[in-house]
């Protein structure tokens, strides 16, 4: 018998891995920005793992040694531990959470070497974005609340208010009434307040200026903290009316409240953001646009001396546009974020000026952050083939190192396709970024159905980046070669490059997507019977405009598009389209109109899946059902999915997986799916 047990053991297969699945990016441990401990020897992360069946997210705060030898759970409570801080002093770590008790979210604290946490606030409004004071005596955050409630109970007063009234009617005087998927009407702005962490007492440091943060998407990239704890440097809107004009400005304020916000920025009409005190206390960096109302314009590293007063720019010779700037420990360089040739990437500079310098990229890099006493760099690292991970770098230290494991198990068991990086002439033979991403066992000697994905923006370029929403691999796993264009208008390729596309938002991006096809077409593992194309927001827009121009596609996924130009007026933002269209309707309709999809409705034929969310305010839902009416009453073949709990993105796991059941079940039904020989 043991030789026939022998023979039936050694016949076992060995476990084989397997492609991706939608099911896996809810598996997926997702991981948050770092915060490094002021020795630098540790790290700590807020970690979220999702329960699928329930549609529930939870979140825990983990410690990372930074030799990548240690990885230990520091909070372990249901819901969300969230946005961890390291204290100057090195003893607490501030976050936010809401326990049993708790009326609504609140800042704890909790040791580096456990035990239970301590809730210091006691606010009637949620706070987020924490940041220390030097001496760790106080906590700043940002949260919500009305100009005129100068405390908490006239802040609960007016919640409760809103509340029990039996009229949902909302009366709106106000330009920007909304943004993405929030309403903004009922008068609530986001201002900073400081907390005494021994104490437990918040202070609203604007409540008697009137002045507050943008009411869009505040985060701890809108303020900061001078080191010796005495000021604050915020960004607010010096526009008279928001949302007819914008012009956001940097402001400092004492913390003590007494003097008036100083508008340190008002030579500049265009956008100041995000500045960050160099740990001397001498400079303050920070980003400056300089064209109005683009929202891809260049954001240039600029150099405030807090002495003077005087400014200067930083990265003048350096085309590319500079996000999330940090100061190194020895406040003679900074670090920032730029996007380059389909890679985020890590840039350093000096106070001189020169130009910024980094490695050769390998996989994409962000949310870097350092220790105050070492020159140690923690950050997230992702690609198109590994969902972002925690890596350390610094002096002498050849290869990052990986601090944490919590996906390795699952991604080592994903059998991925081959991805290239690939350039060819696009519009005016001007040389255009592409990427490929091949299925697992791609065989060229068999013919493979294409997919051409269109990115959104349409600035947004697609980056070497592990998406948990379109994530080309899992596109890839279904048995299709994945065509990315980085078309005209992409971000990452010069300033150019980026605003060749204003006044005429379909015309290159369309020659880049078929010349991009045109060359599909000519390889030989490609069927091109069997091409198909998808996309979301601008990307939905290219959809319909492909549809009125070319037939060439046997099926479209259009997902939150853009149909009609003039009906864009509902979006939440307007004032920003007069120059990425040339002009608003009013000065002249044809401009518009030449631009918009419906215009060419005559010539629609591709089955086309279209996709909306009903809380999506940036391209309202009625976009999605013209476009799906306008095909129904022609006879072109067509499904509607409508979502009424979603925004302009898919968020919650069983959405997403029906989505992608939509998605793929339309491709395989018009493309098939897989090779053929």
């Amino acid at each position: 018998m043991r030789p026939m047990l022998c023979l039936l053991v050694c016949a076992l297969p060995a476990f084989a891995a397997q492609p991706m699945t939608p099911e896996d990016l809810w598996k997926l441990k997702r991981i948050g920005p770092p915060s490094v401990s002021p020795d630098g020897k540790w790290a700590v992360v807020d970690v979220t793992s999702w329960d699928i069946a329930k549609d529930e997210s939870s979140s825990n705060l983990w410690l990372l040694s930074t030799d990548g030898k240690t990885q230990k759970q520091l909070t372990n409570t249901t819901g969300k531990n969230s946005g961890p801080k390291w204290s100057p002093d090195g003893k607490w770590i501030a976050f936010t959470s809401q326990r049993t008790g708790d009326d609504g979210t609140q800042i704890y604290v909790i040791s580096p070497e456990g035990g239970e946490a301590r809730r210091v606030s006691n606010m009637a409004m949620g706070p987020s974005a924490l940041k220390w004071a030097s001496d760790s005596k106080s906590i700043f955050c940002i949260a919500w609340t009305w100009p005129d409630a100068m405390n908490d109970d006239a802040h609960k007063k007016k919640d409760q208010a809103l509340k029990e009234s039996k009229s949902k009617a909302i009366v709106i005087d106000s330009t920007q009434f909304r943004y993405w998927d929030k309403w903004i009407s009922d008068g609530k702005r986001p201002t900073i307040f400081a907390i005494d962490v021994e104490a437990g007492k918040h202070r609203n440091l604007l409540a008697k200026h009137g002045r507050f943060l943008p009411p869009t998407e505040p985060s701890g990239n809108d303020y900061d903290v001078s080191p010796d704890g005495k000021e604050i440097c915020f960004v607010s809107d010096s526009a008279k009316d928001y949302g007819t004009d914008f012009n956001s400005d940097l402001y400092t304020v004492a913390v003590d409240g007494n003097a008036p916000p100083k508008n340190i920025t008002e030579d500049n009409k265009a956008s100041d953001t995000n500045p960050v005190y160099s740990p001397d206390g001498k400079h303050l960096a920070y980003l400056r646009t300089s064209i109005k109302y683009f929202y891809a314009d260049r954001q240039r590293l600029m150099l405030r001396e807090n002495e003077t007063g005087k400014s200067r720019e930083l990265t003048a010779d350096f085309d590319r546009s500079c996000q999330n700037p940090k100061w190194l420990p020895d406040s003679k360089r900074i670090a920032f974020e730029a996007q380059n040739a389909g890679y985020v990437q890590i840039y350093f500079t000096g106070l001189e000026g020169k130009k910024p310098f980094t490695d050769d990229p390998k996989h994409s890099e962000g949310s870097i952050d350092f220790a105050r006493t070492t020159r140690v760099g923690v950050y997230l690292e992702s690609s198109f083939d590994r969902p972002p991970a925690v890596f350390m770098h610094g002096p002498g230290i050849r290869e990052p190192i990986a601090l944490e494991h919590f996906n390795d198990e699952l991604v080592k068991d994903w059998k991925l396709g081959k991805v290239e990086n690939q350039t060819f002439k696009g519009a005016d033979d001007k040389p255009v970024q592409q990427w490929i991403v091949y299925p697992p066992d791609f065989d060229p000697k068999k013919k493979w159905p294409l997919v051409q994905v269109i990115h959104g923006g349409p600035h947004n370029g697609i980056m070497s980046e592990f998406s948990f929403r379109w994530n080309l691999q899992l596109w890839a796993a279904q048995g299709y070669v994945i065509g990315c264009v980085n078309f005209h208008g992409s971000s990452g390729f010069g300033q150019d490059f980026t605003d060749s596309i204003t006044g005429d938002l379909g015309t290159k991006p369309m020659e880049d997507i078929m010349r991009s096809t045109d060359w599909f077409e000519k390889q030989p593992w490609i069927d091109k019977d069997r091409i198909a194309t998808a996309g979301a927001s601008y990307g939905g827009y290219m959809m319909a405009w492909l549809n009125g121009h070319t037939d060439r596609f046997k099926a479209m996924v259009c997902h939150a598009g853009v149909y009609d130009w003039h009906a864009m007026m509902a979006s939440d933002i307007v004032k920003s389209r007069e120059r990425s269209l040339g002009a608003p309707p009013w000065e002249s309709m044809e401009k518009v109109d030449k631009q918009s999809a419906q215009r060419f409705a005559a010539k629609f034929k591709t089955p086309t899946l279209v996709l909306h969310g009903e809380k999506d305010y940036r391209v309202p839902v009625a976009q999605g059902f013209a476009y799906y009416n306008t095909l129904k009453q022609k006879g072109v073949p067509t499904r509607l999915v409508y979502f009424p709990d979603e925004n302009h993105w898919v968020m919650k796991p069983q959405n997403a997986l029906l989505w992608h059941r939509e998605v793929f079940g339309w491709l395989e039904k018009y493309v098939g799916k897989g090779a053929t020989k």
